[in-house]
């Protein structure tokens, strides 16, 4: 019974594919071994040689890795900065909108991964040659604005490295599918991410440095204020 589903399985893929498909060619396999069980290894939803050739698949695993290490990364400054110590919620709403903005697109990056027929590696790293220090949670207010501004820098930048890579126009490299996905998903949402925290750190430079520092707490008090309702 099992070798008659099997065969009827067979004629049907076979009548419902062209001679020149992979997929098609491992079907007549499989089916010319009258073997019990199909393995078709290229009936998948890879396509444009997506993970054969050059490093756009590897790359996108990686920028997930990015966005999941940086998640984490924000969500302890926003710890830090919640504490009864530290006492500034409006960082700390900001830190974690931040965290939770790299999580969701953590998700979204493995689903389209899974999307062109991949698997994700969570050990996966960038070949893109990066001078980044250890990640410090203690820092004072414009510090932690800055360190926020270098890391959306940082995944905008990542994200022109693969668009990049995407978008060689050789035989094997080109892929529009994966360019046009960092488009619409990354590329104009970070230029707006890293407008606002560049003003962020603008203003509170300007707040802190205002009648020469001496109203240094007042100012570190008032734009924690201001976060807590723009943030």
């Amino acid at each position: 019974m099992k070798l008659i589903i099997l065969a009827a399985t067979c004629l049907l893929a076979i009548a419902s594919t062209s001679a020149a498909d992979t997929c098609y060619q491992d079907v007549s396999v499989d089916c010319a071994q009258a073997s019990n069980s199909l393995a078709l290894p290229r009936c998948n939803a890879v396509y444009g040689e997506y993970g054969r050739h050059g490093n756009v698949a590897t790359e996108l695993q990686a920028y997930a890795n990015l966005h999941l290490e940086r998640s984490y990364e924000y969500l302890l400054s926003a710890a830090y900065f919640n504490n009864y110590q530290t006492n500034r919620l409006g960082f700390s709403k900001l830190f974690k909108k931040l965290s939770d903005e790299a999580w969701e697109k953590t998700i979204d990056i493995i689903k389209h991964v899974t999307l062109r027929g991949d698997t994700m590696n969570f050990d996966q790293r960038s070949t893109m040659k990066v001078d980044r220090k250890n990640y410090t949670v203690e820092l004072h207010e414009l510090e932690a604005l800055a360190k926020a501004l270098d890391t959306q820098k940082e995944i905008a930048e990542r994200a022109f490295y693969i668009h990049r890579e995407a978008t060689r126009n050789s035989q094997h490299l080109h892929d529009p599918e994966v360019a046009q996905y960092l488009e619409e998903e990354f590329i104009e949402d970070q230029s707006k991410k890293i407008r606002e925290l560049a003003g962020h750190t603008s203003d509170l430079k300007k707040f802190i440095t205002a009648n020469h520092g001496q109203d240094l707490s007042l100012a570190l008090y008032l734009f924690d204020e201001y976060l807590q309702k723009t943030a």
